[in-house]
C-alpha cells in the first residue's frame, strides 16, 4: 500500500472546553498518513493520478481554522472524513497534537484511523 505522508502541519484554531480556550487560538500539530495508490502518477510523473497534499493541507488548515472544536478527537474525525471523502483515499491516519495543554508536558494528542471499507 502507498502512502502519503505530512508532519507536523501547524495550525492554530479554537479548540478545548474551557472559557479561555473557546477565545484564544492555540497551536496544533497535524500528522497524515494517506493510503492511495501512486502507482500511474510515478510512471507518469502527472500529478493529476495521486493526492495533492497541498490541497489536502489547505482544507485541514481551513477546517480547524473554520470548526472550534471543543475535543481534538472531534476534530480528528472530521479531518478523516474530509481526506476520505474529499480525496481518493482509502485509509488515513490522522494524529492531532495540542501544545502546552499541560504545563509539564510538550505536547498531548490522539491518533485515529479511518477507511473507506
Amino acid at each position: 500500500m502507498d502512502k502519503i505522508l505530512v508532519r507536523d502541519l501547524k495550525l492554530e484554531a479554537i479548540i478545548g472546553l474551557f472559557p479561555w480556550e473557546r477565545e484564544v487560538r492555540q497551536t496544533l500539530y497535524i500528522d497524515l498518513d494517506i493510503a492511495t495508490d501512486i502507482a500511474q502518477a510515478a510512471l507518469s510523473d502527472d500529478l493529476q493520478y495521486t493526492i495533492n497534499y497541498a490541497d489536502v493541507c489547505d482544507q485541514v488548515a481551513a477546517l480547524a481554522h473554520d470548526g472550534q472544536f471543543r475535543l481534538i478527537e472531534t476534530l480528528a474525525e472530521n479531518i478523516a472524513q474530509l481526506v476520505l471523502s474529499g480525496f481518493a483515499a482509502d485509509w488515513v491516519k490522522v494524529t492531532v497534537k495540542k501544545v502546552d495543554a499541560i504545563p509539564q508536558v510538550a505536547n498531548v494528542g490522539i491518533t485515529i484511523e479511518r477507511s473507506n471499507e
